[in-house]
């Protein structure tokens, strides 16, 4: 993934979010894409060299680290961040106030439901692939092993630790989404009060007001002497 493409996907998602969507793509920044990045990458750059187990055979270390990790955690990190990053179309807009004036309010509430949605699939895959602890050592016993053998994990303590952070990660951005909608929600009730409380406002196409006209009145009779 490059740098130039991170960059033009994070400038769409700030010209698509409100105050609270700009707290959410910090998180997304900070604790998303320079972990993964940074800190993934060193900690599991060597997961699959260092995954040995107690055996000669050719190919069973092979098959074993595929039954003990079927999706890399990073290359899994990296594909919800694309997943949840993806802006929405439309116009762009700045905060809640012109989301409303574009008529963007209804797809912009979708695309934060898909959002939530998507974080909430992430975080449920996530545990059924990796639960919520590395174990220190796996137990195989597919073909070609000869028998069962014992496999060894290197650093099971610290990729526990970036493991559980990634779950706080996940849950603090679905927390975010859900803030989100509830600020669009309650300014949306808002302004509604506020248009109901205040005078109806004349148009250009009301009739003007019709007032009855007055009959003329008689002369008054003449002086006689």
């Amino acid at each position: 993934m490059s740098w130039s493409f991170l960059t033009r996907l994070l400038e769409e998602i700030n010209n698509h979010s409100t105050f609270v969507g700009k707290i959410w793509l910090t998180v997304l920044i900070v604790f998303r894409i320079v972990l993964t990045a940074v800190g993934g990458e060193s900690i599991y750059y060597d997961e699959q060299s260092k995954f040995v187990c107690n055996t000669q055979q050719p190919g069973c270390e092979n098959v074993c680290y595929d039954a003990f990790a079927p999706l890399s955690h990073v290359r899994f990190w990296i594909f919800q961040i694309i997943m949840v990053a993806t802006p929405s179309g439309g116009e762009k807009h700045d905060g809640r106030r012109r989301i409303k004036q574009d008529g963007l309010m209804r797809a912009y509430v979708l695309h934060l439901l898909c959002r939530s949605v998507l974080e909430m699939v992430f975080l449920f895959g996530q545990y059924l692939l990796y639960r919520f602890e590395v174990s220190p050592s796996y137990v195989c016993s597919r073909s070609p092993c000869p028998h069962t053998v014992d496999c060894f994990v290197s650093r099971p303590t610290e990729k526990t630790i970036f493991l559980l952070i990634m779950y706080a990660v996940s849950g603090l951005c679905l927390f975010l989404n859900l803030c989100e909608l509830l600020h669009l929600g309650v300014g949306r009730i808002r302004d509604a009060l506020n248009q109901s409380d205040g005078p109806p406002l004349p148009t250009g196409d009301s009739p003007a007001p019709q007032y009855p006209k007055k009959s003329p009145q008689p002369p008054p009779p003449p002086i006689t002497r």
